[in-house]
């Protein structure tokens, strides 16, 4: 594959140092993970250079922990059936217009996209946290296509301004455990940073529901503002941040990645039609969490970045 990929000099410099990426074995290691794919013919695989290429490089391309987390990708797809099931962007439009995700315009000093998560916006009498945790995933997936993103990771902000405690009763111990196990173990992101700002005096109430779930190498990489973006403005410059933030964009919306999500309907549906066969889970299929060689697949602390 040589660098056929079309990396710059300074990303696949990156990608060497910090990824073990190598495009003279590029080729080598991904016809090695498509090979030990057949381990497992329970299961249909996509097998594009793309689609592997994002595993090996969030794994530092050991080809041994890529299939696992691939393998865990699908598991996860076929478990958690009420979020993969009606997994497309025209049946969570609504979530999508009220703009609780925004993906800023540019990246930050580091290459990396910021995405701020703003459940303030949704009204959680309307409806459950599950077709926003379907957005999100939807959105993360289209990160891992970028190669850029592979590579660099992404910085998260989450904005709890506006949020009460009517809210407490969607952030059940079973769907958190879905949500981190989903976005740590299966998908192929590199999660670098994550703010919390504008956090509720009862902020502690839902974070007790989510820290036993967070591997402590992601734990290391929180990091709290409150209301003081200032410290904000350390990690993120204000030049990418809305106003609301003490940042310089004007009137930002996310109108231009709803309209890219939308238009992608048609891949997540193909996208969709991998995985474990409906009738192997009829028939009782090999359940999440066994690991092809002997372990344990998906442990909830696994973050690898």
């Amino acid at each position: 594959m040589s660098n056929s990929t079309g990396l710059s000099p300074e990303l696949l410099k990156k990608a060497q140092d910090e990824l073990n990426e190598d495009p003279t074995t590029r080729q080598q290691k991904l016809d090695e993970l498509r090979e030990i794919l057949k381990r497992r013919p329970d299961i249909k695989f996509r097998t594009d250079d793309a689609f592997l290429l994002r595993y090996l490089r969030v794994k530092k391309f050991n080809v041994e922990r890529a299939f696992k987390t691939l393998v865990h990708y699908y598991e996860v797809r076929r478990d958690y059936k009420d979020i993969f099931t009606d997994f497309t962007p025209s049946a969570v439009q609504q979530q999508l217009e009220d703009q609780v995700h925004l993906i800023v315009p540019g990246r930050d000093s580091n290459g990396r996209r910021i995405m701020i998560l703003r459940p303030g916006n949704w009204n959680p009498n309307s409806y459950s946290l599950i077709p926003l945790f379907k957005a999100s995933v939807m959105f993360l997936e289209m990160f891992c296509e970028e190669e850029e993103t592979q590579i660099n990771g992404l910085n998260f902000v989450a904005d709890y301004g506006g949020v009460t405690k009517e809210y407490l009763k969607h952030f059940n111990p079973m769907l958190v455990r879905k949500l981190t196990d989903t976005i740590q173990n299966a998908i192929p992101i590199r999660l670098k940073e994550v703010h919390y700002i504008n956090q509720p005096k009862f902020f502690d109430l839902i974070f007790s529901i989510f820290r036993p779930f967070l591997s402590e190498k992601l734990v290391k990489r929180l990091h709290f503002h409150g209301d003081e973006y200032g410290t904000l403005h350390e990690y993120i410059g204000s030049a990418l941040l809305p106003s609301e933030y003490g940042g310089a964009l004007q009137n930002v919306t996310n109108r231009e990645w709803i309209d890219k999500l939308l238009a992608k309907e048609d891949d997540i549906i193909e996208n969709n039609k991998y995985g474990f066969p409906k009738s192997v889970d009829a028939l009782g299929g090999q359940k999440g969490g066994v690991d092809p060689t002997g372990g344990l697949v998906g442990s909830f602390k696994k973050l690898d970045v």
